[in-house]
């Protein structure tokens, strides 16, 4: 049988989407660029306004960032709304200019226009999302492998470069533009006669899966897209570690077909990594064996501290190689869990497991804490356990 139950399901991904994925840190999250006429100040305004919103969702993960929002006409009659509570916010929202760290032109062949690039500050952003109490999601990002099955008047085909340029280009420019790092199939791999065209379009989720382990993806965006009714009609699965989400949509034309594929992708991971103020936001206490040397502690403490997910991080105790951290998240301790599998260097363990590879004897939670406390060290009861896979 091709069916497969959902516990079954769930396993295979985490097997084939958890190993050896290792999740990719974009550099230049923060840089944005747009066609302009001219190099005037005047035009650099304009075109800073509108990259600000662009990149708010790029760094939030979703458009309902969009939703808090001025007015449209804000900017041209600002008194009109003096009496706002939200007023310096939106009066910040529209001077871009000033979270612009730098800027620069390049000329466009075969024209008098410029490509202008821009590179905001990243902590006024951030700062900017805090108060638009929106989610921050962090640099370090899932790889997204997007396997796409098309029916159309070319007849069938998986999405490939090789077997339609300008769809991959689609695909690459709008996960460029949401922040999403990328993976399109090698048709080599999928030829068009091949069996991967079948199994998307059957749903069947445990073929899909095995077929995407060579490209050590840390999700797979699936999508079905074929024309019902006069309309692009579009289906979407999302498959991670240990969930898979179903989208649905009927668009105009292909291009917002494939664009509402990633984006429906990058919401729903937002979901998942973005640091969520309103769900489970607290202090947790964290627990890290394996911090062998003094560079193991500061790297430690410096990868902790440099998640968008953490506003704080203190140590409460260290001993025999163990260190035990408090964490003020912005976010819930799964989160935490979740994007510390990006890239393993902290791999959670269980108490069990802790104990036995820290050579703690088996005791008791109780003996734990008493042991804490001869050290004194005042804290409860760890709510996770990780060990540090140095570099």
């Amino acid at each position: 049988m091709r069916a497969l139950s959902l516990l079954s399901l769930i396993f295979l991904m985490a097997l084939l989407l958890g190993q050896q994925a290792q999740a990719k840190r974009l550099v230049n999250l923060y840089t944005l660029s747009s066609q302009v006429a001219d190099t005037s100040d005047e035009q650099r305004v304009v075109v800073a306004n509108v990259l600000l919103r662009e990149l708010l969702i790029r760094v939030s993960g979703t458009e309902r960032v969009l939703k808090k929002m001025p007015p449209e006409d804000f900017a041209q009659t600002p008194e009109l709304y003096s009496e706002s509570p939200d007023f310096e916010l939106w009066t910040e929202l529209t001077s871009a200019q000033h979270l612009i760290n730098q800027y620069s032109y390049t000329p466009i062949n075969g024209g008098n226009s410029q490509q202008l690039e821009l590179t905001f500050d990243e902590a006024g952003v951030k700062q900017l999302l805090l108060r638009l109490k929106a989610p921050l999601w962090d640099a370090n990002r899932p790889k997204v492998l997007f396997l796409i099955a098309l029916e159309g008047r070319g007849g069938r085909t998986i999405i490939t470069p090789e077997s339609n340029l300008p769809l991959s280009k689609v695909l690459i420019n709008q996960s460029e533009k949401r922040g999403i790092p990328y993976l399109l199939p090698d048709f080599a791999l999928h030829p068009a006669s091949g069996t991967l065209f079948s199994d998307i379009w059957g749903g069947f989720s445990q073929q899909i899966l095995i077929a995407s382990k060579p490209y050590e993806a840390d999700a797979v965006a699936v999508g079905k897209v074929r024309v019902v009714g006069g309309y692009w009609r579009t289906e979407w699965l999302l498959l991670t570690g240990t969930s898979s989400t179903k989208h649905t949509a009927s668009v105009a034309n292909l291009r917002e077909a494939f664009q509402e594929g990633v984006n429906f992708t990058a919401e729903e991971l937002s979901n998942r990594y973005a640091s969520q103020s309103s769900q489970g936001a607290g202090i947790y206490q964290v627990m890290v064996s394996n911090v062998q040397q003094v560079h193991d502690y500061a790297a430690i403490h410096d990868y902790l501290n440099n998640l968008s997910l953490t506003s704080q991080v203190r140590v409460m105790h260290s001993a025999d190689q163990r260190i035990l951290f408090e964490v003020t998240l912005r976010g819930n301790l799964d989160q935490l869990r979740v994007n510390l599998t990006l890239d393993n260097r902290l791999k959670e363990e269980s108490f069990l497991g802790f104990q036995q590879s820290t050579g703690y004897p088996v005791e008791s939670v109780a003996d734990q804490k008493n042991d804490l406390k001869q050290n004194n060290a005042k804290v409860k009861q760890a709510d996770a356990y990780f060990r540090w896979q140095a570099n």
